[in-house]
């Protein structure tokens, strides 16, 4: 495991070329017209990890990856900063190769340069002597309300004397011996036997090292339709066969990928399902890859898909509230339903909330705009109403997402991709402003 972010304060990253911005303009080249793009992304979070792909930054195209770095003025020192390039192929999945320590590759138009907006700077108003004549791009970061700015500069370093010591601090960590992801605000462990299931989740509650109980019972799947017509099928996490095939550790995310199918008849399985966490600092996505190779209404109608989490319901933990649809004040989770909360499943919505004392986790699905698929939210809070598989018998503030119209799908390959955000400190209006925004990248 790398080293725990806690471990690597802003101040332990490696001041470089500091002098350069001293320098004479005989030993400084001055102001190059380098290739400029604007980012509109608030300024005023640090929490945004900011996307850039390699089309918006032509320049640096065809560039070995290796070689690319992002710095950032910082008073009178130039640093460089946490930064990473994960490669995309033409279907928008990430190439995760195995047991890779050096990145060989060229930068290409669909792959992603990745930073944080706390990490962003003052302008650079004289290139360094040794980099003015090599690929470079300067990234203005522009605060839509408030109008302030910061900078990034992606720069291209020909030579192993010019590169800069990459950063020290990591803003997510993970351990393979747990199958744990860490992060300032939270931790998130993976069921070892479906590992594409959350098992557990935990705030960072301010002091070093110091972490609240398990908040979650488990994440639940459910499947339920009839198969030929006629013949009632209902498939859970335990149907499930799923392994992890990549890790890509990296400072400013984590790309954890699993390969899983489902059991449809004996020992008949679905195609494959692809299941990538990338993880950040303050959320992660669950980006669901599903490749049919024939239309699923051929064999299976009435489909429904349940998506949830369902919560520990220890009395000594803190209360949970959930939002979502019409319910300004929320739900209170008390294991008991409410004719409120049983309109909320009939609320067709993309977005749901839970808040608690720890922190405030928000939930959107979002889907390709021409898969035929309905959302509804989901609730069931009924400590009596058994739910199996589950570790804690009965449905304790058991929210999500139920799904229908999947056998309308037809062959081609489709993503979903659950957005998890979770902040602490912060409001539901400043939640949501950011939901859907996380991580920041063009349209």
């Amino acid at each position: 495991m790398k080293t725990s972010p806690h471990a690597f304060p802003r101040c332990a990253n490696i001041v470089l070329l500091a002098i350069a911005l001293c320098a004479s303009p005989a030993r400084a080249a001055e102001t190059v017209a380098i290739p400029k793009m604007t980012v509109k992304v608030s300024l005023s979070s640090p929490y945004y990890p900011v996307i850039v792909r390699g089309a918006e930054v032509k320049t640096l195209l065809g560039v070995p990856a290796a070689k690319i770095r992002a710095i950032a003025r910082h008073g009178n020192a130039l640093e460089a900063i946490p930064f990473q390039i994960d490669r995309k192929d033409a279907n928008g999945s990430y190439e995760l190769a195995r047991n890779v320590t050096v990145n060989t590759s060229m930068l290409g138009a669909a792959d992603e340069c990745v930073f944080m907006t706390a990490d962003a700077g003052e302008r650079i108003t004289l290139i360094p002597e040794q980099y003015a004549q090599q690929p470079a791009v300067e990234i203005a970061l522009v605060d839509p309300k408030s109008g302030a700015q910061k900078w990034v500069y992606l720069l291209v370093t020909n030579s192993a004397q010019n590169l800069p010591t990459p950063p020290s601090k990591y803003y997510v960590a993970y351990d393979p011996l747990r199958d744990v992801i860490e992060t300032n605000a939270y931790r998130i462990g993976f069921s070892s036997d479906h590992p594409f299931m959350v098992s557990s989740l935990q705030w960072h509650t301010g002091e070093a090292s110091k972490w609240s109980p398990n908040l979650l019972d488990t994440m639940k799947i459910r499947h339920h339709g009839k198969l030929f017509g006629n013949i009632g099928f209902t498939r859970t996490q335990d149907d499930y066969v799923s392994r992890i095939v990549a890790v890509k550790e990296g400072h400013v995310r984590i790309i954890r990928r699993t390969v899983n199918s489902v059991r449809v008849i004996g020992y008949l399985q679905s195609p494959s399902v692809t299941v990538d966490y990338v993880a950040y600092a303050n959320g992660f996505q669950m980006d669901t890859t599903i490749d049919f190779p024939f239309p699923l209404g051929w064999f299976f109608s009435d489909i429904k898909t349940f998506t949830s989490i369902d919560w520990n319901d220890d009395p000594a933990l803190p209360g949970l509230r959930i939002h979502g649809g019409d319910t300004p004040k929320g739900l209170a989770v008390d294991g008991h339903m409410t004719p409120e909360k049983e309109r909320f499943n009939k609320v067709a919505g993309q977005r749901f909330a839970v808040e608690n004392a720890y922190g405030l986790l928000l939930v959107q699905l979002e889907m390709e705009k021409p898969l035929p698929v309905e959302v509804h939210l989901y609730l069931q809070d009924d400590r009596t109403r058994a739910d199996p598989p589950e570790n804690i018998p009965g449905q304790y503030g058991n929210v999500g997402f139920l799904t229908t119209g999947w056998e309308k799908v037809g062959t081609s390959v489709h993503h979903l991709l659950f957005n998890v955000l979770l902040l602490q400190k912060t409001t539901m209006e400043q939640g949501s402003g950011m939901l859907g925004r996380y991580p920041w990248k063009t349209p």
